[in-house]
């Protein structure tokens, strides 16, 4: 057992302190958040204080011999953790365990939770967002899942937990041989949803809007009455970059109204969470009655599955959506053909007997 203070060159040349601490076959570092610039005036105080911590901690590892999980280890932030081991990960997946630590914090929205707070209750609460709420399609739910299983892996083998908060929780994908079955809507629903109250206004019109428009709700949040130019939309992918062109129908053009200042924002939705936004979508998706689990990101779909069914070919759909290819588009198409096939399966059957 031991637990050593070392430290850490930063690229502004300071040195932050940290402890390496091994005991019982394991190892693991404590940051201690203490940064010694070069010619810190401060800097023999830091240190003593450094060493305090140091001193502290191996009377806490020694006295550990009954399973339980120390102070200081309870009170580590699980997103300082994550950042850290994210830094230190060399293997080529990482970042997806990235985009997987992103979609945890927009899931539990507690920036302040700690390691030893990861509960199965929130494990289901992530697995659920993944599934029904974060706007992955196929596989994607479930990779990122298992890539934040290997930082909680992490954690237990420095000491932050006993036990895998995953360890009972069975990932189990409905949507994965249908991504699209209950995430579109067709022209009829579309009418429910614009006669039924939502709780949200701006959350409404926005939605509906994306419905016609191909826009995520990053990129809503960000628009502006700039972006809209003689009955066209003009704006780039947040997540890609790839530009977005699209004429503008008329209820489009109905659904924002006249337009204002160049560089005030068209929805006011910068304050609001996509945990928020999905919140007022759900109740209002229930409120009309339909029996489909609806996000935001389901008006890409729509939108997509819309232009197909009333004509457009997959090059067209592609680029209206800022597709950089015609596979991500795909899917869609595969839905629109089954909707066809499903229509036909229902024709009557006449007896010529």
């Amino acid at each position: 057992m031991s637990v050593q203070l070392r430290s850490r060159t930063l690229k502004s040349g300071a040195k932050s302190l940290y402890l390496d601490i091994h005991h019982n076959g394991q190892r693991w570092r404590e940051f201690l958040k203490i940064k010694i610039l070069p010619k810190d005036p401060s800097k023999v105080e830091k240190k003593r204080v450094a060493e305090r911590i140091r001193a502290n901690r191996e009377l806490e590892v020694l006295s550990d011999e009954t399973g339980h999980i120390p102070q200081h280890l309870k009170k580590m932030s699980f997103f300082v953790f994550a950042e850290n081991y994210i830094q230190e990960y060399k293997n080529k997946d990482v970042r997806i365990i990235a985009s997987a630590v992103e979609k945890f914090k927009e899931a539990v929205n507690n920036k302040r939770l700690t390691i030893s707070e990861i509960t199965p209750k929130i494990m289901n609460l992530y697995k659920d967002y993944l599934i029904y709420d974060a706007g992955l399609a196929g596989e994607t739910a479930h990779n990122y899942f298992t890539r934040f299983k290997k930082v909680l892996k992490a954690a237990k083998v420095q000491g932050y937990l006993k036990e895998m908060a995953t360890a009972d929780i069975r990932f189990s994908n409905p949507n994965k041989d249908d991504t699209l079955k209950k995430k579109v809507l067709d022209k009829d629903e579309l009418q429910k949803l614009v006669s039924t109250e939502c709780g949200n206004l701006d959350v409404k019109k926005a939605f509906l809007f994306a419905c016609f428009t191909s826009l995520g709700l990053a990129e809503i949040r960000e628009l502006k009455w700039k972006n809209i130019n003689k009955g066209r939309l003009i704006t780039y992918r947040n997540k890609t970059g790839e530009l977005i062109n699209n004429r503008l129908n008329q209820t489009a053009q109905n659904i924002i109204g006249e337009p204002g200042h160049m560089e005030e924002y068209i929805f006011d939705l910068q304050l609001l969470s996509d945990n928020g936004a999905n919140k007022a979508i759900r109740h209002w998706v229930k409120r009309a009655k339909l029996d489909k689990h609806i996000t935001f990101y389901c008006a890409r779909h729509t939108f997509a599955c819309q232009l197909l069914i009333n004509g457009a070919n997959l090059k067209t759909v592609a680029d209206a959506m800022g597709h950089s290819s015609t596979r991500s588009t795909l899917k869609y198409l595969n839905h629109v053909q089954r909707l066809q096939e499903e229509a036909i399966d229902k024709l009557p059957i006449l007896n010529f007997n």
